[in-house]
């Protein structure tokens, strides 16, 4: 078995194997079946235990390609791949909540078409720094404190 050179053709080769073009991906709807995979779909349980794995599974994809992005976006002088992980691994865990296994499904897709969109380059430097490298979930703005007695009553209109 040949080793990819990097994660982006690794992820370009598991888009080819599945007979799917990166340019007509994003309209093939969702759940639709090739005539090769409808013969043989087999009827699996779902458990919640299955659900887990394939999170797990396309957080440890991401994950892997991680590296080669901050390279490709030349995102180092603003964060770590260690920082990037963690901001990855929050933004799935707000989603930990949904219950319905094709909710679940649909959210896998749409962060895979969201990967595929970052490793062909659709996407531009800023996009990436405002929606993964900057974590509003990390930036709590806090109140104000009681202000100085001078504003207080400058606030009142004494």
């Amino acid at each position: 078995r040949e080793v990819p050179r990097t994660r982006q053709s690794f992820f370009l080769s598991q888009i080819d194997s599945r007979n799917v073009s990166p340019s007509t991906s994003h309209t093939m709807p969702l759940g639709a079946a090739t005539s090769a995979t409808s013969t043989t779909a087999r009827v699996v349980k779902s458990t919640a235990g299955s659900a887990t794995n394939k999170t797990l599974q396309f957080y440890r994809e991401v994950a892997r390609c991680l590296p080669s992005i901050l390279t490709q976006y030349k995102l180092s002088e603003l964060t770590t791949v260690a920082q990037l992980r963690r901001n990855l691994s929050e933004m799935i865990r707000k989603n930990a909540d949904v219950e319905g296994e094709g909710a679940r499904d649909v959210l896998i897709y749409k962060g895979r078409e969201e990967l595929e969109m970052i490793l062909l380059t659709h996407k531009q430097r800023h996009h990436l720094v405002r929606d993964y490298v900057h974590n509003p979930a990390m930036d709590k703005v806090e109140k104000p404190g009681k202000g100085s007695a001078f504003l207080e009553r400058f606030y009142r209109g004494a």
